[in-house]
């Protein structure tokens, strides 16, 4: 586990919110924007941020690049990051670049970010019962982004939050559980583990998207499996909380029975309805067909990244082309 970045004496597992019954009641129902004072803990200056980087485990430390087409997804790529590069280094190349860091498990990795996220979700399970009982941590992520990078149109599996911290980016947010917007097989195969999560966009679908403009001190949330897509007008920094809630799991088991039995059975019209007795049973034949010979993904998303890419802060975009592919930093595959 790593230290502190910074020798601070912060009482993390305050949560740093101060909301009204009627906010708490809107997460996970409607899409909402908050006020927040977690911008303004000494973990999120930059100084301890560069120092964080330094020192994080390089197997969670993702690096990504993109193009400027919205549409064009093709352009996403990875990044591999050198054992020698520095926090700074890394630092300076995101001011430079196109770059887009996913530093994952961070509540696992650093003890002060683990108790800020301990307090967030204590609060959250005492003051939004709509969400279930006994809510947890999924896992957390601290982004740390260029100006001008982007993330293209995509749907998370597990319920989230994306916290604000600094400068300013735009976040479209879609209609949830619409299959105008979500095809129903991308769904399914997004919770069986077969796509990563990404999804077809078109830019019509804007019209139906509600849109924001986040800047330090802001919160939004949106309805579980909402599809999203961001937009850097500066370089950020933001931390993005997912968890897992009873409505997650229920909703799990419906579309692994609706893809692996009644799919395969060549069922075109699948129900997603996850109340009543169809959706019980459903979710029951699921586990009890999965108990008898699991059912496993074709192949997981993320286990393979390659690329010819890595940081760089000394090249005018922060990055440079390598001579031979490189097994990423971050991938799975990974042989250090």
């Amino acid at each position: 586990m790593i230290a502190t970045p910074k020798s601070l004496t912060v009482d993390y597992t305050q949560p740093q919110i101060n909301w009204s019954d009627a906010d708490y009641a809107a997460i996970g129902k409607e899409t909402k924007l908050f006020d927040h004072d977690y911008h303004t803990l000494p973990l999120f200056e930059p100084e301890a941020l560069i120092e964080l980087l330094d020192g994080y485990p390089r197997a969670y430390l993702q690096a990504f690049t993109m193009g400027t087409d919205k549409a064009d997804r093709s352009e996403w790529q990875c990044v591999d990051i050198h054992p020698d590069s520095t926090g700074a280094d890394i630092w300076r190349a995101v001011e430079k670049g196109r770059l887009w860091l996913n530093i994952i498990s961070i509540e696992k990795q650093n003890p002060d970010y683990g108790k800020l996220v301990k307090g967030m979700y204590t609060r959250l399970n005492e003051r939004c019962p709509q969400l279930g009982d006994n809510l947890s941590a999924d896992y957390t992520t601290l982004l740390i982004s260029s100006p001008g990078a982007q993330v293209y149109y995509h749907m998370d599996e597990s319920p989230n939050m994306l916290w604000h911290i600094s400068g300013q980016k735009k976040l479209w947010v879609y209609p949830a559980m619409d299959l105008r917007f979500v095809p129903q097989d991308f769904l399914e195969e997004i919770y069986t583990g077969e796509i990563a999560e990404f999804l077809p966009y078109s830019p019509d679908f804007d019209q139906h998207a509600q849109n924001f403009l986040l800047t330090p001190g802001k919160v939004v949330c949106w309805p579980h499996n909402a599809p999203h897509r961001i937009e850097n007008l500066t370089m950020n920094v933001s931390l993005t909380t997912s968890f897992r809630a009873p409505l997650q799991r229920r909703r799990e088991l419906v579309q692994k029975a609706n893809r692996y039995i009644l799919r395969n059975l060549g069922v075109e019209n699948r129900s997603m309805e996850e109340e009543g007795m169809s959706a019980s049973v459903k979710r029951m034949s699921f586990r009890v067909a999965n108990k008898i010979k699991p059912f496993k993904p074709t192949k997981h998303p993320h286990d393979d990244y390659v690329t010819t890419l890595q940081i760089d802060p000394s090249e005018p975009n922060g990055l440079r082309t390598l001579a031979q592919p490189v097994v990423a930093s971050f991938s799975k595959n990974r042989k250090n």
